[in-house]
C-alpha cells in the first residue's frame, strides 16, 4: 500500500461522502443522539456516603489516666459485624420503608440481603470509618444511609453501655469471691502462728550458736580449773600442814668481824675524808671480808632461835583447791544444762524447719491472694469509673463527622463526559462506513485502481478528471446551506444539553421546566 492508493482512497472517500451527503448527516445525527440517549437511559446507581469518627479521646480522659479504661473497640470488626446483623438491618429497612410490616419473611429476607451486600465500609486514617449506600433511587440512597447512621450510632452506645456493665458486674463477683479466699488464708495463717510458738528459723539458729559458743567457752573454762585442781593438789603434796620458823638466825665469826669493821668505817667518816688512809683501809678490810663471806660455805652461825607454825602456803593452796573443786563442779553441772538446751534447741530447729516450710506455702497463699484481690479491687474502680463513662457517653464513640450526602449525580462517566464522546464517535461512524463503502465496493473509482487491476499489457488511454466547480459555488448551494443549518441546529441543542448536564440539570428536569413553561 502506497501513498497514491491512500490519496485516492481518500479522495473517493470525500467524494462519495458529498454524494451521500444527506445519508452521513442522518447518520451522524443517529449515531450522536444514540450514544447521549444511551449515556442517559442506561441504567445508573446513586451513592449515599457518610463519614464517621471514632472519637477515643475526651476532657475526663487526662484526668482518670490510669485509673479508668475506656471500653476498648476494633473499629472495622465492630462496625462490620454491626452492619451485618439482621437486626440493625430490617430496623434500617424499616426506617427506609424498603420493606412494609404486612410483607412475608422471604421478601424480608431478600431486601436484607440486598442491603447487606450494598453497604460498604471502609476505614481511612486509622479513626475515620466511610460508609456508602449506592441504588438506583437518590432518594432511597439517602433515607438508607441516614437510618444507617442513626441506627449504627445507636446500637454502638447500646453495646457500650451493655458490655460495661456486664463487665462490671462480673468483676465486682470475682471481688467478692477473691474477697472470701483471702478471709479464709488469713485465719489460716493466724491459726498457725498461734499454734505454733517456736519463733523464726533464724531466731533458733541464733539461739544455737549461742549455746554452741558457750558450751565451747565453757570446756575450756572446765579444762582449765582442772589444770587449776591437778597444779594445785601437785603443790598441795610438796608442802607440809606445819614448819619451823628461825627467830633469829645468829652470827658468825665473820659477820661480827664485818659489823665491827663498819661501825668503825662510820666512826673514822666522822672524822675524815673516804680518802684517808685509814678509811681506804678499813674498806679494804670490809671488801676482803665480804669475798671471804661469799665464798665461805660453812655455816657457824650462834645463837640461832626457831618455832614450829603452821604453814601458810599449805592453809592457801588448801582454800585454793577447795574453791577450784567447787568452781570445776559448778561448771561441770552448767555443762550438763547448756549441753541439754542445745539438744532442746535442736529439736525446736527441726520444728520450725517443718512449720517454716508450712508457713511459707500459708504466706504465699495470703500474699497471692491478697494481691489478686487488691488488683481486682483497682480493676474494679476502673470499671465502675468505665461504665460510668459508657453510660455519660464520654467514652469511645462514634461521631458523624460527615451526615449523609445527598447524591446529586450517578456514579460513573456524567452525562457531559458521555456525550462530549458523541460528535466524534458519529463522526468516526460516517467516515469508517464511508471507507468501507470505497474499499469493499467494485466500482473503479481512480486509474490506478483500474491498472492495477488490468492485465500489463493493456494500458490505459487516458482519464477523465472530475470537474471541480469554485469552492463559493458550492456553498452557496441550498442543500449544503439545508445541510450546515440542521448540523448547526442539532449541535447548538446537543452542546445545550450537555451544558444543562454539567449544571446538574438533567434532562427530564429540563423537559418538565420547558413543558411548565408552555402551559403557563
Amino acid at each position: 500500500m502506497d501513498l497514491r492508493f491512500i490519496i485516492d482512497t481518500l479522495n473517493a472517500v470525500k467524494r462519495e461522502l458529498v454524494r451521500m451527503r444527506w445519508v452521513a448527516v442522518l447518520v451522524f445525527i443517529l449515531a450522536t443522539s444514540g450514544v447521549l440517549v444511551m449515556g442517559y437511559t442506561s441504567p445508573k446507581s446513586y451513592t449515599s456516603s457518610a463519614l464517621l469518627y471514632a472519637d477515643n479521646s475526651n476532657i475526663l480522659q487526662p484526668l482518670l489516666r490510669d485509673r479508668a479504661e475506656v471500653t476498648a473497640i476494633d473499629r472495622l470488626n465492630e462496625a462490620r459485624e454491626m452492619l451485618q446483623s439482621r437486626t440493625l438491618l430490617e430496623q434500617v429497612a424499616m426506617d427506609a420503608s424498603l420493606i412494609t410490616a404486612d410483607q412475608s419473611d422471604r421478601q424480608r429476607n431478600g431486601t436484607v440481603s440486598q442491603l447487606r451486600n450494598a453497604i460498604n465500609l471502609r476505614v481511612t486514617g486509622g479513626s475515620f470509618i466511610q460508609l456508602s449506600y449506592s441504588s438506583g433511587d437518590p432518594d432511597q440512597s439517602f433515607q438508607v444511609m441516614s437510618a444507617v447512621l442513626n441506627r449504627f450510632i445507636e446500637k454502638t452506645v447500646s453495646d457500650k453501655r451493655s458490655e460495661s456493665r456486664e463487665a462490671f458486674e462480673f468483676i465486682d463477683s470475682q471481688v467478692q469471691s477473691y474477697k472470701r479466699q483471702l478471709e479464709v488464708a488469713e485465719n489460716k495463717l493466724k491459726e498457725f502462728k498461734s499454734n505454733n510458738l517456736d519463733g523464726t528459723e533464724a531466731a533458733v539458729q541464733g539461739r544455737i550458736e549461742r549455746l554452741r559458743s558457750d558450751i565451747q567457752e565453757l570446756t575450756l573454762q572446765i579444762e582449765e580449773t582442772e589444770s587449776q585442781v591437778r597444779l594445785t593438789r601437785e603443790q598441795l603434796g610438796k608442802e607440809s600442814p606445819y614448819r619451823e620458823v628461825m627467830i633469829d638466825r645468829g652470827q658468825t665469826s665473820l659477820d661480827m668481824r664485818l659489823e665491827n669493821l663498819r661501825q668503825q668505817l662510820d666512826t673514822l667518816r666522822l672524822s675524815y675524808l673516804d680518802s684517808h688512809p685509814d678509811i681506804v683501809n678499813v674498806k679494804d678490810q670490809i671488801a676482803e671480808l665480804e669475798q671471804q663471806r661469799k665464798n665461805d660455805t660453812s655455816d657457824g652461825r650462834q645463837g640461832a632461835v626457831t618455832e614450829v607454825i603452821e604453814n601458810p602456803i599449805y592453809e592457801n593452796l588448801s582454800i585454793k583447791l577447795a574453791n577450784n573443786e567447787t568452781q570445776l563442779e559448778v561448771q561441770r553441772k552448767r555443762l550438763d544444762s547448756l549441753k541439754t538446751l542445745l539438744q532442746e534447741a535442736y529439736e525446736r530447729a527441726e520444728r520450725v524447719a517443718n512449720n517454716e516450710t508450712v508457713l511459707q506455702e500459708l504466706t504465699r497463699d495470703y500474699d497471692v491472694t491478697r494481691d489478686v484481690y487488691e488488683d481486682m479491687l483497682q480493676t474494679r474502680e476502673k470499671a465502675r469509673l468505665s461504665m460510668t463513662l459508657d453510660v455519660e457517653g464520654q467514652g469511645v464513640s462514634y461521631r458523624i463527622q460527615e451526615p449523609a450526602s445527598y447524591p446529586a449525580r450517578w456514579d460513573g462517566l456524567q452525562l457531559y463526559e458521555i456525550g462530549a464522546a458523541g460528535p466524534v464517535l458519529g463522526g468516526g461512524l460516517v467516515l469508517g462506513l464511508l471507507t468501507a463503502l470505497v474499499l469493499f465496493d467494485n466500482r473503479i473509482r481512480s486509474g490506478r485502481n483500474l491498472m492495477m487491476q488490468m492485465p500489463e499489457d493493456i494500458p490505459i488511454l487516458a482519464t477523465i478528471p472530475h470537474y471541480k466547480s469554485s469552492f463559493v459555488s458550492r456553498l452557496l448551494r441550498w442543500d449544503v446551506i439545508t445541510i450546515a443549518l440542521l448540523i448547526s441546529l442539532f449541535m447548538v441543542g446537543y452542546l445545550g444539553v450537555l451544558a444543562f448536564s454539567v449544571m446538574g440539570i438533567q434532562p427530564d428536569t429540563l423537559v418538565e421546566w420547558i413543558s411548565s413553561r408552555l402551559e403557563g
